[in-house]
């Protein structure tokens, strides 16, 4: 049996370069039509799943 193992992303960057819209289109697969400014943090989850033999 594979042990799933957990990665913890974190994103920094200046504001107003598309942090908050890369995630969103990273975890969603959907582009933020209409993004706002984010205040203080945003916080989106995916998991994703993979098995190595």
């Amino acid at each position: 049996m594979a042990s799933l193992d957990r990665v913890k992303v974190l994103v920094l960057g200046d504001s107003g370069v598309g942090k908050s819209s890369l995630v969103h289109l990273l975890c969603q697969n959907q582009v933020l039509g209409n993004p706002s400014w984010t205040v203080g943090c945003s916080v989106d989850v995916r998991e994703l799943y993979w098995y190595m033999t």
